[in-house]
C-alpha cells in the first residue's frame, strides 16, 4: 500500500475492464484518480473507489476530440492541482467493434477511421495537453495500454493491430523527446485478458486455442494488468522508459511452433515412443 501516495493519476478508458481495474488499484496505492471514460460508466468506477474511502472523480470525454481532452485535463488540474501519471487506456474494443474489424479486403473504412481517431489520435491529444504540466512540475509517467496485436499479423482485427503499432511508436517518441525533462513513457503490452465482456463472448474453442499458446497455465485478468501498471506509475520504475512491459502470459515470447511441439512431446511421452 502507498506506492502512489501523493500522486495524481489521469486515466482514460477507465469505465470497465482493464481501465477500471487500474483506476481502482491506483487509488488503493494512495493516488488521487481522475476516472475518464466516453460513457457514464466512469461514475460507477469513481463511486466504487470513493466507497472504499479513497479519492476519485469521474469525467466523461471522447479523447478523439481536442476540446474535450482540454476540458478533461483542466478538470484534473482544478480538482487536484497536478497530474503525475497519464494512463492512455481507451481503445475501440467490444464485440460490436471486433465483428466489424476484419481483414484488409473487407475493411469497414468508417470503423478504420474511428479506430485511428480513438486509439491513436486520442493518446496523442492527451499527451499533448498533459505533458507540459508534467514538465513544469518536474516530471511524470505516461503509460499506454498496448497490445501483442502490434507485433503479429492475424486473420482479423486489422485496424486495431495497426492502431497499436502507431500508439506504441508514439510512446517511444514521448520517451525520447521529453525524457531529459523528467517524462517517462512506457507501454503496458497486454495479451488476452479475461474480463466480463471477453469472458461472456468468447467461445470455449477460442479460449482453448489462446490458452494453448500461452506459457502460463491460466489466462490473465484486468487485475494482473493493474499490478503491472502500478509499477510503471510509481517511482519504482524511475529508470524504465521507452519500454514494453509484457502482461500476456508469455504469448509473444516464443516461436509459433512451440505449442505444436509441446503437444507432440506430450503425445510421445504418453505413447512411450516416436510420434506415429
Amino acid at each position: 500500500m502507498g506506492r502512489l501516495e501523493g500522486k495524481v493519476v489521469l486515466i482514460n478508458g477507465a469505465g470497465s475492464g482493464i481501465g477500471a481495474a487500474c483506476a481502482l488499484e491506483y487509488a488503493r496505492e494512495g493516488a488521487k484518480v481522475v476516472v475518464g471514460s466516453q460513457s457514464r460508466s466512469a461514475e460507477a468506477v469513481a463511486t466504487q473507489i470513493v466507497a472504499e474511502g479513497l479519492e476519485a472523480k469521474p469525467f466523461s470525454a471522447d479523447i478523439s476530440d481536442e476540446q474535450q481532452v482540454r476540458a478533461m485535463v483542466a478538470f484534473a488540474l482544478d480538482s487536484y492541482g497536478r497530474i503525475d501519471v497519464l494512463h492512455n487506456n481507451a481503445a475501440m474494443t467490444g464485440p460490436e467493434i471486433v465483428t466489424r474489424d476484419l481483414d484488409v479486403i473487407n475493411m469497414d473504412v468508417e470503423l478504420w477511421d474511428r479506430t485511428m481517431a480513438v486509439n491513436v489520435k486520442g493518446p496523442m491529444l492527451c499527451a499533448k495537453h498533459v505533458i507540459p504540466h508534467m514538465i513544469r512540475q518536474g516530471g511524470g509517467s505516461v503509460i499506454t495500454t498496448g497490445s501483442t496485436k502490434a507485433l503479429q499479423g492475424d486473420i482479423a482485427q486489422t485496424a486495431y493491430g495497426a492502431s497499436k503499432v502507431a500508439v506504441h511508436n508514439l510512446t517511444y517518441n514521448i520517451a525520447a523527446q521529453y525524457g531529459k525533462q523528467g517524462i517517462r513513457a512506457n507501454v503496458l503490452m497486454v495479451g488476452l485478458i479475461v474480463s466480463g465482456a471477453t469472458q461472456d463472448n468468447m467461445p470455449p474453442p477460442v479460449r482453448d486455442v489462446m490458452l494453448r499458446h500461452m506459457v502460463t497455465p491460466f489466462i490473465g485478468t484486468p487485475e494482473d494488468c493493474a499490478k503491472a501498471a502500478v509499477f510503471l506509475a510509481s517511482d519504482e520504475s524511475r529508470y524504465t522508459s521507452g519500454q514494453n512491459l509484457h502482461v500476456d502470459g508469455g504469448y509473444s515470447s516464443h516461436a509459433p511452433s512451440l505449442a505444436d511441439f509441446r503437444d507432440m512431446m506430450a503425445a510421445m511421452a504418453a505413447g512411450g515412443g516416436q510420434p506415429g
